[in-house]
């Protein structure tokens, strides 16, 4: 399963708050800004969340966990109040009745919650950052990049290796229910009671305010809708997955800001396991993509080979979807789009990689529609 890392901040003591949100089983992002990264890119996190995905906090350089998302009626994410993904400024007072969770004035900036319980405890003592980082390092990529974010999301390893040393350190807590952040279950009640037709969790209300004609005014928004689609299977050309995650670095360690990252990129599993067996590498364009893309998500399926797949292009798909393509796409695409490699040793098996899929996308009656303009390609 994957595993979110919230930062706890602000001017509250955070142990409390840790203390707080363990207790009630209900986290929310505090967001103070409109802009498309801290915006978009929150709703498209809470849109990749999952039943059975791990909670952890951070703060003041110490990890607290482990927590499980769970299922509190249909879903274990929310709009906190109805059209809370619209880029809208809400007051407090119109808002007020309509909340499923009341962070006071506050609320009209907590627009998404997620619910959750211990798994098996969320433990009062925390574990400093450096000592997860040595434990199977190899396995850490994202906490290592947690820097300017409210929070991210890790892989199924990554989240793996986390709740392992949890459990590790806190093998007395766990033998005598001691050391544990109490649960109490009145607030998953008060919510399960609502009809929470209207606080599902889409990409319709936030397209509402951040498209323009028939495009998508940010490519943050656009990523944060290609996730909901994979996530629910939406787009017919790429299939269904598993795991679905936005801003996944795709480069060696260097300073955060001039890290690469791959827009989206969704792990499809063995059937009954926690096995990956397929990848999808996707990058977005809001407007043009032309023969430099191709070669962004080329770079970036290089990268998926030699981190994730073990060198196997073959478990590997990639796709660039765009508003519209360059003229002179095709040439290039048939000229450089496809890999040759080779698997085995007795016998060695050469193989070729031709797996890129280009969709032009629109914005229409109130959806991000898909049409596929790939260039047929003749395999010899």
């Amino acid at each position: 399963m994957a595993g979110y890392v919230f930062a706890i901040g602000g001017d509250a003591d955070p142990i409390d708050v840790i203390r707080e949100c363990a207790e009630k089983g209900v986290y929310s992002t505090h967001l103070n800004s409109l802009s498309p990264i801290p915006f978009e890119g929150t709703l498209a996190d809470y849109i990749s969340m999952k039943p059975g995905d791990n909670i952890y906090f951070f703060c003041k350089r110490r990890c607290y966990g482990i927590g499980e998302l769970v299922f509190v009626g249909p879903d274990c994410k929310y709009c906190n109040y109805p059209h809370s993904s619209r880029k809208e400024v809400f007051s407090y007072e119109n808002i007020s009745d309509a909340l499923l969770v009341d962070y006071g004035t506050e609320s009209p900036d907590c627009r998404w919650i997620c619910t959750f319980k211990g798994a098996p405890y969320f433990f009062e003592e925390g574990i400093d950052i450096d000592e997860i980082l040595t434990y199977r390092p190899y396995t850490f990529k994202m906490l290592r990049a947690f820097w300017k974010v409210s929070f991210i999301k890790l892989g199924d390893e990554e989240n793996e290796s986390l709740r392992e040393i949890f459990l590790l350190r806190h093998q007395r807590e766990i033998q005598t229910h001691t050391g544990i952040f109490p649960e109490n279950s009145n607030t998953h009640l008060a919510i399960k009671s609502k009809d929470l037709t209207n606080y599902i969790i889409t990409p319709q209300d936030m397209l509402y305010t951040c498209t323009i004609g028939n495009r998508a005014k940010h490519e943050m928004a656009l990523e944060a809708t290609v996730v909901y689609d994979l996530c629910h299977n939406r787009i017919p050309y790429l299939g269904s997955w598993n795991y679905v995650s936005h801003q996944v670095i795709a480069s060696p360690f260097k300073p955060i800001d001039y890290m690469d990252k791959i827009d989206v990129l969704a792990i499809r599993y063995l059937p009954n396991t926690c096995i990956p067996c397929k990848y999808l590498v996707v990058e977005l364009k809001k407007d043009l993509a032309d023969n430099d893309t191709i070669d962004q998500v080329l770079k970036y399926v290089d990268w998926v080979c030699s981190e994730y797949a073990y060198g196997d292009y073959g478990s590997i798909d990639a796709c660039i979807i765009a508003a519209e393509f360059a003229d002179n796409i095709t040439s290039y695409y048939h000229k450089v789009a496809q890999r040759y490699y080779t698997l085995g040793s007795h016998p060695v098996r050469n193989n070729q990689w031709h797996s890129l899929t280009l969709l032009k996308y629109t914005y229409t009656n109130g959806e991000i529609m898909y049409d596929d303009a790939t260039p047929h390609i003749v395999v010899h």
